[in-house]
């Protein structure tokens, strides 16, 4: 049992050492083809573009409108939430004296008749 893993393992390692063998060939027909030269140009080329429109935002104004637009929307969100607590507190108010007026109701006894009642036919 012991040959048969040493085997395989001598196996693996015979095809890991082929492997690395193929790689190195490629990577140096790479080398003297000059297509790494050529992706390395390539990549340079693309970092300065992209280092140049980044400059040119910079340089523009819409990094100072971006700023304005978000100053603005947080003064407009300040103020939706500012009306939103006022209207919410007149509708609390109205809530309670709702339910007051209903508990007032509750609380009377029977056969008086409250004060603000509607014209509503009385009860047989």
């Amino acid at each position: 049992m012991e040959n048969k893993k040493e085997d395989f393992y001598d196996k693996l390692k015979r095809i890991a050492e082929k492997t690395e063998d193929i790689i190195d060939e490629q990577v140096e027909k790479l080398k003297k083809s000059g297509v790494i030269d050529d992706i390395e140009k390539s990549i340079e080329k693309a970092g300065d573009f992209v280092e140049n429109k980044i400059e040119e935002f910079n340089k523009s104004d819409i990094p100072d409108k971006v700023d304005d637009f978000v100053e603005k929307a947080e003064e407009k969100a300040g103020d939706v939430i500012k009306k939103a607590g006022e209207v919410g507190d007149k509708v609390s108010e109205k809530i309670e004296k709702v339910a007051d007026e209903i508990k007032d109701r509750f609380k009377q006894k029977p056969g008086k008749t409250p004060e603000n009642k509607t014209d509503l036919p009385e009860k047989i």
